[in-house]
């Protein structure tokens, strides 16, 4: 967490001190990072709420891209001798990463701004999380999907909403958090196995850099718990068109050969989630 107040030294004429320490705007920043489980935070990186479907325990909660993303409060708690509640009040989303790595339990990060707080003495009780953790070993990347892509090291994706706060005279704090352009990119890594799977589709042809090069269909990371039926819990994010905008391939004579992918996605078609929750909170 990090607060501004954006002090200014003013000087004057005839002394070598500041004369006045006055403050200006007041900005506030704040990031979460967690493990992956539930999906209920994508609200706030998409904008639009779930569309859920099902019966019986196994549900399906369909998240989608809006024009708006929602403004947030967040409770932050710190207990010594004296409790000191801060609440963060007109968060939106920045920045959204999800990530995921052989060896590691796949993980979130959220990037926020926030227009002002509050302080208190007391909080609200924490709530208890009750969804199992995702990790790499039951996850996939399909490019396009439908076509598994075998041996991924790791995935990055990132989800950009550009917010902007709008400062208005008579007030310090902010007024408005607007989100402007939306980016989606993601970051790859693979041991060179083959040229069509990336190679190609980096160059757009067969043989080399073609004058146009295009888009992948799709491009899908897929989590579950590994089960099946009724007992599957996944989260499934579905880009849309996707170019590779680089072909990083580093050579040693001690390692493998690697390949290091950045790409750019169009859109988020849309991220859905399979569990046994009837209404998203």
């Amino acid at each position: 967490m990090t607060r501004r107040n954006n002090v200014e030294a003013v000087f004057g004429l005839g002394a070598r001190n500041a004369q006045a320490l006055p403050v200006k705007q007041f900005e506030g920043a704040l990031s979460v990072e967690f493990i992956l489980a539930n999906p209920w935070w994508i609200r706030a990186v998409l904008g639009s709420a779930p569309n859920t479907t099902g019966s019986a325990s196994d549900f399906t909660h369909t998240f989608s891209e809006a024009d708006t993303i929602p403004s947030l409060s967040v409770e932050n708690e710190i207990t010594s001798d004296t409790a000191s509640v801060a609440a963060l009040l007109g968060c939106k989303v920045s920045t959204c990463t999800i990530s995921a790595a052989v060896g590691e339990l796949a993980r979130v990060k959220l990037d926020m701004m926030y227009a002002d707080e509050d302080e208190d003495s007391s909080a609200a009780g924490n709530v208890a999380e009750t969804f199992d953790v995702f990790s790499m070993a039951e996850a996939s990347l399909e490019f396009p999907n439908g076509s598994t892509i075998s041996d991924i090291q790791n995935v990055e994706v990132t989800i950009n909403n550009n917010p902007e706060m709008v400062y208005g005279l008579g007030s310090r704090v902010g007024q408005q958090l607007p989100v402007k352009n939306r980016s989606y990119s993601a970051r790859i890594t693979r041991p060179f196995e083959d040229s069509a799977t990336f190679l190609e589709a980096f160059y757009g042809s067969a043989t080399g850099p073609n004058a146009t090069v295009a888009a992948t269909a799709t491009l899908e990371l897929i989590f579950t718990n590994g089960l099946s039926t009724t007992n599957e819990r996944s989260i499934t994010f579905l880009f849309g068109e996707t170019k590779i905008d680089e072909h990083n391939m580093p050579q040693d004579s001690t390692a493998l050969i690697m390949e290091d992918l950045p790409l750019i996605m169009e859109s988020c078609t849309s991220v859905i989630a399979n569990n046994s929750t009837d209404t998203a909170p």
